[in-house]
């Protein structure tokens, strides 16, 4: 069974936009609260933001040719 690669760099690019989007647009003032909680997530902590978001992780997987 393969495990599943995840680029964890573009996971987190995408989870500090999506809060920096919910600051500017909806004057959030806790989103920038968790954009620092993002820019010092372990890979652990990254997914579980993303879920808690419904983020499709499998966005996520990285392809290798075998």
């Amino acid at each position: 069974m393969q495990e599943l690669r995840i680029d964890f760099e573009r996971l987190r690019k995408d989870l500090k936009e999506y809060y920096e989007g919910a600051f500017f647009a909806g004057g959030h003032g806790a989103a920038l609260f968790d954009i620092s909680d993002i820019e010092n997530a372990s890979y652990e902590q990254l997914l579980v933001i993303a879920d808690k978001l419904n983020f499709n992780i499998f966005d996520y997987e990285i392809w290798q040719r075998g």
